[in-house]
């Protein structure tokens, strides 16, 4: 893939494997192949879309990454470091109270 830069230069770029899971869907997991920059909140609503879920005022979903929370903009690249993918669990948080 190429990726056009600001100044109007092409370069070429590598495109990272992202899988998502979601144990409690009966869906398959989410997989797709997406530009380093791609933001995990870009990410976390397509695999939403994926698996039919969204943000309601009773919970949010989350991606988790190692077992750890992973911030919405964060980068792919940020997260999968040198690797050629990254692979995700989509986790459904209800608020404490």
């Amino acid at each position: 893939m190429t990726i056009r830069n600001e100044a109007g230069t092409i370069r070429p770029t590598r495109l990272i494997s992202v899988l998502v899971s979601f144990p409690v869907s009966k869906k398959g997991p989410y997989r797709a192949q997406v530009p380093p920059d791609t933001t995990t909140g870009m990410v976390r609503q397509d695999a939403m879309e994926h698996f039919e879920v969204s943000d309601t005022s009773e919970y949010t979903y989350v991606l988790t990454h190692d077992g750890q929370d992973v911030p919405d903009d964060r980068t792919i690249r940020q997260v999968a470091g040198e690797k050629d993918s990254a692979e995700f669990r989509l986790v459904k948080i209800l608020p404490q109270g």
